[in-house]
């Protein structure tokens, strides 16, 4: 490929917005369901219509959600092949929130005390970030107007995207 049709690529690529993806939306994708499908669709996009971030504190909670809630060694391994086919077809990029930044940790909690401490990162690390959108299907999150005008993002359930 010459470089000015991969700088071309690259330019197309890196306008796309910035999505920064929570952890119930990776688990539910593996579910057969209504919810399980609109989350599937929404990853495949990823690459596409827009760029994906995962914050080195979702892949924490995955981990510790498939250590400790996934007893079947086999069901295991697929959701680790799922997430690392997934990371490396879509190219996602990992992000880890800066110790200066758990002060927009306090902020969102301030602004809305009902958001649990690691939603509250996970969002953190989005708006640190510059990121476009956080997909969630929290209902504490979604369309949380207070959090998406302080901090200039959407809060969107895959639903709508």
């Amino acid at each position: 490929m010459e470089t000015k049709t991969l700088d071309k690529i690259m330019r197309r690529f890196e306008i796309l917005p910035l999505h920064f993806i929570d952890t119930d939306i990776i688990f539910e994708a593996n579910n057969e369901t209504k919810l399980g499908d609109q989350c599937s669709d929404y990853l495949n996009r990823i690459g596409y219509n827009y760029r994906g971030v995962i914050s080195l504190s979702v892949i924490g909670e995955f981990f510790t959600i498939v250590f400790r809630d996934v007893q079947n060694h086999g069901e295991r391994q697929v959701m680790f092949n799922f997430v690392d086919t997934f990371i490396k077809k879509r190219k996602i990029r990992f992000s880890t929130l800066r110790r200066d930044s758990f002060r927009i940790v306090d902020k969102i909690k301030e602004i809305d005390s009902r958001v649990e401490d690691t939603d509250a990162i996970h969002l953190a690390n989005c708006v640190q970030d510059k990121g476009n959108t956080f997909v969630t299907f929290d209902e504490k999150l979604v369309e949380n107007r207070k959090l998406e005008d302080e901090f200039t993002i959407k809060i969107i359930h895959p639903k709508n995207l």
